[in-house]
């Protein structure tokens, strides 16, 4: 279990959050074809701070093409992987970290309980935003003869939340580079039936996008964060 204090404008005293934050790096479409993930040490979240050290790091803003159809790409088998889905925002991702609610990080990731997920973003906006909604969507990882892709698991809104800021010391979020952190509950989507169809050994993807309720037709950020989970 790992343990840090955040700065008073990211995170409440009593609340705790991992040392690191994984890199959110992906290739550029022109490294696509030849795509492989850098082997880049993990980011402590007081580096993370310094917006010089991931300030350039690759976003893609589409599927990454893989060499080979893996149930557990971009090395998923030992650690969860950071996206940015799409860079047309005024958010952008250099990184995250996935724990329970008292900050264990064990992966996989335990679906059994609520999760805290953490993201290393730098806002570009001129102002602050405090009124934001988190819509997150579920995919599961699947293969055929076609090849590999993500398959959309509907989750009713049950992972979504329409005020992050409430009762959140990471609201709101200001210019500039800083950690920001919200709940998800996935106890009470994982039912009998999702249980039946799970297998730990294949990927889950959560596509997450924050959005200013004031303007809901446009995405602050779209990410992406691959993992195995565990029930």
């Amino acid at each position: 279990m790992f343990w840090a204090i955040l700065a008073t404008s990211v995170i409440a005293s009593t609340a705790f959050a991992p040392h690191y934050l994984y890199p959110g790096n992906a290739p550029t479409p022109d490294e696509a074809s030849q795509y492989e993930v850098p082997n880049r040490p993990l980011t402590s979240i007081e580096d993370s701070l310094d917006a010089g050290a991931y300030l350039h790091a690759p976003q893609m803003d589409v599927e990454v093409i893989e060499d080979e159809c893996e149930a557990l790409p971009n090395r998923t088998k030992t650690r969860p992987a950071f996206y940015q889905c799409s860079q047309d925002t005024v958010l952008t991702l250099h990184g995250g970290a996935i724990t329970n609610l008292t900050g264990d990080d064990t992966y996989p990731i335990s679906f059994a309980e609520p999760i805290r997920i953490f993201l290393d973003v730098t806002s570009t906006a001129n102002r602050r935003f405090d009124n934001i909604a988190v819509d997150v969507s579920l995919y599961k990882r699947t293969s055929s003869w076609f090849g590999c892709g993500w398959m959309f698991l509907p989750s009713f809104g049950q992972l979504s939340n329409s005020d992050m800021c409430d009762d959140n010391p990471s609201c709101p979020i200001s210019p500039g580079r800083q950690v920001i952190e919200f709940a998800v509950d996935p106890t009470r989507l994982f039912t009998r039936l999702f249980r039946i169809i799970h297998d730990d050994m294949i990927g889950y993807q959560l596509v997450i996008r924050l959005v200013d309720n004031r303007r809901p037709y446009e995405d602050l950020l779209c990410a992406t964060a691959q993992m195995r989970i565990r029930l």
